[in-house]
């Protein structure tokens, strides 16, 4: 039980983190594993992490006037704090995945396919336990054999514990395991994981194409940029060489033009004629 002193210490603590950092965001720790979540830790850069009891980060969150930070903390909460983007953060917290084994009520993520293989189970009683599932098994060199792929589990599917079980013997650990980030916030903006988790491959080809048509725009209907300026250059100077040319203006330019194609005149009538 915390003392009254230790409680204002600890939310002097969080107000600290909010002044000193530009981005700020909230973990669920809900089943996160303490082992796993250890390992993911170490491999973030210049991001920290600190646990804290929700009832002290809302008064944290009361005393600085962020009181619209409250409705985005779960109830088994950790605070992370950086000076980085948060897009940066999120990214590289997406590609830290651990796995563990199912457990009964768990959900699929994805299908799971059991290869032909020779298992290290020992034939005997486990047999039956691949059968009910429908498993065409069979037994080589004592140990019990996959003979066929076997769709154990769809997408979104809820695992019982018989396939937990299964899966378990056969060391396959489907779930992933992740640091749930619920929102971020860098001062000014709070970002869901919902907005933080864009793709950002089809939003960085979507915004080019379109600048490409924005300016494929502008080019037409004349408006002119530092990204068309060019283009509405070099088209004027060749406008203004073709129409000195018509006039006979003997400009440097236009006077270069008139030569090169007089020299290719001349350069006609010499092969005609054997000049």
């Amino acid at each position: 039980m915390l003392t009254r002193e230790q409680k204002a210490k600890i939310i002097d603590e969080i107000c600290e983190i909010f002044k000193n950092y530009s981005t700020i965001g909230f973990i669920d720790f809900y089943k996160l594993p303490t082992r796993e979540y250890r390992e993911m830790k170490k491999k973030l850069k210049e991001v920290n992490i600190k646990f804290f009891k929700k009832s002290l980060i809302i008064k944290a969150l009361e005393r600085i006037g962020k009181t619209e930070l409250i409705k985005y903390l779960p109830n088994q909460v950790g605070i992370l704090f950086s000076n980085r983007n948060p897009f940066e953060i999120y990214k590289e917290i997406r590609k830290l995945v651990s796995y563990r084994y199912a457990k009964e009520g768990d959900y699929a993520e994805e299908d799971i396919i059991i290869k032909p293989m020779v298992t290290s189970i020992p034939a005997g009683p486990s047999i039956a336990e691949f059968q009910r599932l429908k498993f065409e098994v069979g037994v080589e060199a004592g140990k019990i054999a996959i003979k066929k792929e076997k769709k154990l589990v769809s997408k979104g599917e809820k695992i019982n514990a018989q396939i937990a079980t299964i899966l378990q013997k056969l060391g396959i650990k489907p779930i992933k395991i992740r640091l749930n980030v619920v929102a971020i916030y860098d001062g000014k903006i709070i970002y869901t994981k919902e907005v933080l988790d864009l793709d950002e491959e089809y939003y960085s080809k979507s915004i080019l194409n379109c600048f490409l048509i924005a300016n494929e725009l502008t080019k037409r209907i004349g408006y002119y940029t530092k990204y068309n300026i060019n283009e509405f250059l070099i088209k004027g100077r060749l406008s203004a060489i073709t129409l000195g040319k018509k006039v006979q203006f003997f400009e440097k330019d236009v006077v270069e033009e008139l030569i090169k194609e007089a020299y290719i005149c001349a350069k006609l009538l010499s092969q005609k004629f054997n000049v």
